[in-house]
């Protein structure tokens, strides 16, 4: 019976240290908790195109996220991901306006997205800059650059009709659009750069030591400036599909978004310490941010009220971010102590 008892305890001990050490579990069973919530409170929930408007919403969070995740890991954070999107957003839109064919302007947008990217590691890098400041300054400018260009008058009458299937207003195949299927390899080319790639290592190892990193041999500003740049990247690609999906591209596009990418990629087990994150966690984030505010318009509460609950939601994620960490590490050091012990038993035994 003492047997039993202490086998239950030790497995629920294991699966308490499993769900702090893996945060993705606990996003899970927060998206099931939301989602069983607003079955019940809201049969309507699950009825229509409910669902299949609230996951193609969440597309523009979920790809900033996926880039502030590794921006996160590496060390740093990216205020600006909001006004570069927006920037490259306009520009793609303008660029068509022009007359240019999709590709062009396209391209012209992932330059812009480059451009930025590369900006704020030269600001945090070589300026030396603290991240928070330097991506701020980047808010500013990429903010003031657009406004300045559009006189603050939305951007219209640029959609050929190619362009409603790439912002996901119309179906690619079924009820699957463009931005899905983007979504999806994206995550799945950063999933396998974090975990597969040296310069995935290099993320984690500047963001949880970079002295120790730079001593191993590790450029430390060429690997932060690369995260930057792959989070330009991503705010570009999102800029390119919101376009489509907005069919205007006002002044204050942008406005919001870094708090909401910051929210999904911190609820997803990102860590602002660095060298914690994943792009799973990052994704069920956005999914978990949407679900909310979903549920927010089935209550009838008023749109203004969104920027509150998405503001309480960033500071419960940082607490619960926080907590996280002194569990984690406390779990690691008992597993470490437990590791360390088992020779020393078995040698026991043995001797036994």
């Amino acid at each position: 019976m003492k047997s039993k008892t202490l086998d239950i305890a030790t497995v629920s001990r294991n699966a308490w240290e499993r769900l702090v050490i893996d945060p993705t579990l606990g996003v899970i069973s927060l998206l099931v908790i939301f989602s069983l919530i607003a079955a019940f409170a809201f049969p309507v929930f699950y009825a229509g195109n409910n669902i299949y408007n609230l996951v193609g919403s969440s597309i523009t969070v979920m790809i900033l996220a996926v880039g502030m995740t590794i921006v996160l890991i590496s060390g740093g954070i990216d205020l600006s991901v909001g006004a570069v999107m927006a920037l490259c957003a306009g520009t793609a839109a303008s660029v068509i306006k022009l007359g240019a064919p999709l590709w062009v302007a396209f391209l012209c947008a992932l330059l812009v997205g480059v451009i930025a990217g590369l900006l704020n590691g030269f600001l945090v890098t070589r300026v030396g800059l603290p991240d928070f400041i330097g991506t701020l300054a980047m808010l500013g400018l990429a903010s003031g650059v657009l406004y300045i260009a559009t006189q603050g008058v939305p951007i219209i009458g640029y959609m050929p009709s190619e362009y409603y299937v790439i912002g996901g207003l119309e179906p690619l195949f079924g009820p699957v659009t463009l931005p899905m299927v983007v979504a999806l390899v994206l995550a799945l080319a950063a999933g396998w750069l974090l975990s597969r790639t040296k310069l995935g290592t290099h993320f984690f190892a500047v963001g949880s030591n970079a002295v120790a990193a730079r001593q191993s041999g590790v450029s430390v500003r060429w690997v932060k400036t690369q995260a930057y740049v792959i989070s330009g990247v991503c705010a570009a690609i999102a800029g390119i599909i919101l376009a489509g999906r907005n069919n205007n591209v006002p002044a204050d596009l942008g406005t919001g978004y870094e708090i909401q990418a910051i929210s999904a990629a911190i609820i997803g087990g990102a860590s602002l310490m660095g060298g914690r994150g994943r792009v799973l966690g990052a994704i069920l984030g956005a999914l978990t941010l949407a679900l909310a505010i979903n549920i927010i318009n089935l209550a009838g509460v008023p749109s203004s009220f969104q920027k509150i609950v998405i503001g309480a939601i960033l500071l419960l994620a940082v607490i619960a971010n926080y907590l996280s960490e002194l569990a984690r590490n406390a779990a690691l050091r008992r597993r470490a102590k437990r590791d360390s012990q088992a020779p020393s038993l078995e040698r026991t035994k043995k001797e036994i």
